[in-house]
C-alpha cells in the first residue's frame, strides 16, 4: 500500500482483542518495528494508533462500546493494520496460545520464536 490514507471498515478483528498479553506477544513477534499507543475519550471509545519504527506508515483503528466493525485509516508503505490482523488471525487460527507454549532458539546465525515445536517457527510478516 503506498501514499495517502485508505479508510476501511473491518469486522473481523477488534481493537480489543488485541490486548492481551499473548496476543501482543504473537503479534509483536509476527510484525516487528511496529507500536501501539492507546488514545482513550471520555465516552469509553479509544483509537488504537499503530505506527513502524521509520515512520512511514501509520494506522489508526477506532473503538467504539457495543459496535462490531472497526473503522480503520491508514497510510504509508505498509498495510500495518493488515499485518496486525494477519498476525492475530495466525494466533487465533492455533487456539490463542499463552506463553508456555512458545520457545526460542538461538544460534550464532540468529534467533527464532516457535509455537510447540523448534520446527514451527513463527512467521514474520514485515
Amino acid at each position: 500500500m503506498a501514499g495517502g490514507r485508505h479508510p476501511v471498515v473491518d469486522d473481523s478483528l477488534s481493537p480489543e482483542a488485541l490486548g492481551s498479553w499473548p496476543a501482543m506477544f504473537a503479534v509483536g513477534v509476527q510484525v516487528p518495528g511496529v507500536f501501539p499507543l492507546v488514545e482513550r475519550y471520555s465516552d469509553g471509545s479509544y483509537t488504537l494508533w499503530l505506527h513502524d519504527r521509520a515512520v512511514t506508515s501509520w494506522a489508526t483503528v477506532d473503538w467504539e462500546p457495543g459496535r462490531a466493525a472497526y473503522e480503520v485509516v491508514q497510510s504509508g508503505p505498509r498495510g500495518l493494520w493488515e499485518e496486525v490482523r494477519s498476525a492475530w488471525h495466525w494466533w487465533d487460527d492455533r487456539g490463542r496460545p499463552g506463553f508456555e507454549r512458545f520457545g526460542l532458539t538461538v544460534t550464532p546465525d540468529g534467533q527464532r520464536v516457535w509455537l510447540d515445536s523448534p520446527d514451527e517457527p513463527m512467521p514474520a510478516r514485515s
